[in-house]
């Protein structure tokens, strides 16, 4: 039997450990201020998927669970002596996430189905005849552009904003995180002071997105249009713009950022101004 056991970042919680071994896979934070962070804090769904030595899947589908389930973060299941390739996607995607192999992970976004900060875990385990434990560390897989509306006034009947973008991708490959295929993507937002977009860079851990944002009514009416040539995205940072969007006059365009020592904290922030 293996359990798989998502917990809090202090340590693991094992009651009474089921079949021949355990998987704790952990989330990290050095702030002591927040005190006690569960997985529940980063992400709500959990998508996991075991393959043999010669990569074939254990299990006919991918097993999910969501942070309402009593057994969120607890997974057990009968496996042989052998070496085992583990792949867990945790997000908060309204679809769950495909794992069809080992270097290939997708997420089918349909309308409204928008891409999440999204973690994960890819290694391998070798289960002996004595009962094993793993310690697995999930690792942030994404990049996130943070988009920061300064208007003070607004244009009547502004609802909405459709952002698109391409230069990303929805997949990724999770023994590299590289997106794997540069997509186009499409998300329509509820009028907010900031908007915040989840991507793969493609091919690579950083890469450029070209972005759109059409400020539109609720029938769809376009207000205005901004589009941001080149936006720079990398893998567990957050590439900050802050900005009117309904005014054309670009300001001074400034950078900076700072690191953080921690897998589940950003490792940065990259700031600009539109």
């Amino acid at each position: 039997m293996v359990a798989l056991l998502l917990t809090a970042c202090e340590k693991a919680v094992i009651d009474e450990p089921q079949g021949n071994v355990t998987m704790t896979f952990s989330v990290t934070n050095s702030d002591i201020t927040r005190g006690t962070v569960t997985i529940g804090d980063y992400f709500t769904k959990l998508n996991v998927m075991l393959f043999d030595a010669d990569g074939k899947k254990v299990f006919d589908k991918v097993r999910t669970q969501l942070a309402t389930d009593d057994d969120f973060g607890t997974l057990s299941t009968a496996l042989q002596a052998g070496t085992y390739t583990v792949v867990a996607v945790g997000h908060s995607s309204l679809v769950s996430a495909t794992i069809k192999s080992p270097q290939m992970v997708q997420f089918t976004a349909k309308d409204g189905q928008k891409l999440t900060d999204t973690f994960c875990y890819c290694g391998e385990v070798t289960i002996g005849n004595t009962p094993e434990q793993f310690q697995l560390k999930m690792h942030r897989a994404c990049a996130m552009v943070d988009v920061v509306a300064t208007d003070e006034t607004v244009p009547d009947g502004f609802a909405r904003v459709v952002i698109g973008y391409t230069g990303g991708s929805a997949n990724f490959n999770p023994t590299t995180f590289e997106g794997t295929t540069k997509s186009t993507q499409s998300e329509a937002r509820t009028k907010a002071d900031r908007y915040q977009v989840f991507t793969f860079p493609y091919m690579a851990t950083t890469g450029t997105l070209k972005m759109t944002l059409s400020m539109q009514t609720a029938d769809g009416t376009v207000l205005a249009v901004k589009t941001i040539d080149e936006v720079s995205v990398t893998r567990n940072r957050i590439t900050r713009y802050t900005g009117h969007l309904f005014d054309d006059t670009p300001g001074e365009i400034t950078e900076t950022g700072f690191g953080f020592i921690v897998e589940t904290e950003w490792d940065g922030i990259d700031d600009y101004t539109f």
